[in-house]
């Protein structure tokens, strides 16, 4: 069951993840989600079955702005130099579940983000994920201003790497 970089056959089954695993968000639109791949696809990737099934996907981007992005917005990161990669979204098919599969794929985004130099990871941890966050050294930015978009549970998280 390998990690692979999504590609353009990736995204009706991206699509059909992400409409199990928010439960209490609507699904991003997936136009949107596309945009965010191309600011930095070396950074997405999928998490496959063993017959090419995809049961998980994670995007990440660049992002300059101590502020998240706000969800089902059309962002621009043109020319942004950064040290910070923005863990956008992480989600697994139901199938995927308890076998281990969010784990290896937020270590290797946090291997990949090292490798690329970056010097941390922000995320906003939605349905009340931020305990699942913290294994990984992601700590809790108090106060911080995040869009209603996100949920009522939502915290700003970082890593530093």
């Amino acid at each position: 069951m390998p990690i692979a970089q999504i590609s353009e056959n990736s995204w009706d089954a991206i699509q059909k993840i992400q409409q199990e695993a928010y439960t209490e968000l609507p699904p991003e639109d997936i136009s949107i989600l596309k945009k965010k791949w191309t600011f930095s696809p070396d950074t997405c990737s999928i998490f496959t079955s063993n017959d090419g099934e995809i049961l998980a996907y994670l995007l990440s981007h660049l992002w300059a702005s101590d502020k998240p992005p706000t969800l089902n917005e059309d962002i621009s990161i043109s020319n942004q130099q950064t040290s910070t990669l923005y863990l956008h979204d992480l989600a697994l098919s139901n199938k995927a579940r308890g076998k281990g599969i969010a784990k290896a794929m937020v270590k290797d985004l946090i291997d990949k983000a090292k490798t690329k130099r970056f010097t941390k990871i922000s995320l906003v941890a939605v349905q009340s994920s931020s305990s699942f966050w913290a294994q990984y050294g992601f700590v809790v930015i108090d106060n911080a201003a995040i869009c209603p978009s996100y949920g009522s549970c939502a915290k700003l998280m970082i890593l530093e790497l």
